[in-house]
């Protein structure tokens, strides 16, 4: 068997960008050249990599179990490449980093820009998605690391503790309820908006209320912070967001925090990585950097 870099690139380009000819611009030859290419590795293989769906390629399970050995391949040739250039001390390159939305929104796109300002050889793609998505770009091998703020169960990565969050329920200041601590049970008969299925932050709430007997009334459901807020303030709903999210909003008097009593909202913010995939030197300069700058900006809680 004679596996070739030039298959593994053809093969990472159309993983990454799900057709053919997309990928064979990403690796600047022809796409009968490029088709050809994926033919060959499997055929070598002796297996399929993909299944179409309309018209995109999606990895299939022998696909989806080569892309990581595959990128692991072909950064270790970047890094050859890289320490023989004569720029051995300059960090160049593309790093893919997913983050689930309030992560990515507040805390990594800062970081992201410090990074390039740093390093201005380098280009950080940062997807922000929310936490189911962030877990799927990782384990299909599309971004090299994620950081979430809900539960992966995803056996295929590895998930190490970053830092911590708090979430903060609040309304409108004109609600009965502005301002005040309460007891869990004043908020039964309210009405909710929260995050969309899949956020890390509607995952936690619901997780420590229901706990406790509080199975909340949800009238809405939204996929971006702003949106929870501006509906909170429309009317009497109550909602659940980060502390990050409404710092400004407490601060200004536009919404108003509601304490509640034995009710605990932190949870943990998580990066996830494949755990048949080795870091990229890009992938630890850039965690430790990110962690280093957001602590000097005071951004991140103890964890």
């Amino acid at each position: 068997m004679r596996i070739t870099l030039k298959q593994l690139m053809v093969f990472d380009a159309i993983a990454r960008s799900g057709q053919v000819a997309k990928a064979a611009e990403l690796v600047s030859q022809s796409a009968p050249a490029t088709s050809m290419a994926l033919a060959e590795l499997e055929k070598q293989l002796d297996t399929r990599l993909f299944e179409r769906r309309g018209n995109r390629l999606h990895l299939n399970a022998q696909g989806a179990l080569l892309l990581p050995l595959a990128s692991d391949v072909l950064e270790r040739v970047n890094q050859i490449e890289h320490a023989f250039s004569g720029h051995g001390e300059q960090l160049a390159g593309k790093l893919s980093v997913s983050a689930s939305s309030t992560i990515g929104n507040y805390l990594l796109a800062p970081a992201v820009v410090a990074f390039s300002e740093a390093w201005p050889k380098v280009q950080v793609e940062l997807s922000i998605c929310n936490t189911q998505e962030a877990i799927e770009a990782v384990a299909e091998g599309r971004s090299e690391m994620a950081f979430i703020e809900g539960i992966c169960l995803d056996r295929r990565l590895s998930i190490d503790a970053w830092h911590s969050d708090n979430l903060t329920i609040f309304c409108s200041p004109a609600h009965p309820l502005a301002g005040r601590r309460v007891a869990l049970s004043a908020l039964a008969n309210e009405r909710w908006v929260l995050r969309e299925s899949g956020s890390g932050t509607r995952e936690v709430f619901l997780s420590a209320v229901m706990t406790k007997g509080l199975h909340p009334d949800i009238h809405f459901s939204f996929g971006r912070p702003e949106a929870v807020k501006q509906a909170v303030r429309q009317g009497h709903l109550m909602g659940v967001l980060s502390s990050l999210t409404l710092a400004q909003e407490l601060e200004r008097g536009e919404l108003a925090e509601v304490k509640v009593d034995d009710l605990a909202l932190s949870r943990p913010f998580s990066r996830i990585r494949h755990t048949g995939r080795n870091d990229s030197a890009l992938g630890r300069a850039f965690y430790d950097f990110s962690l280093d700058w957001l602590a000097g900006q005071g951004l991140l809680a103890a964890g």
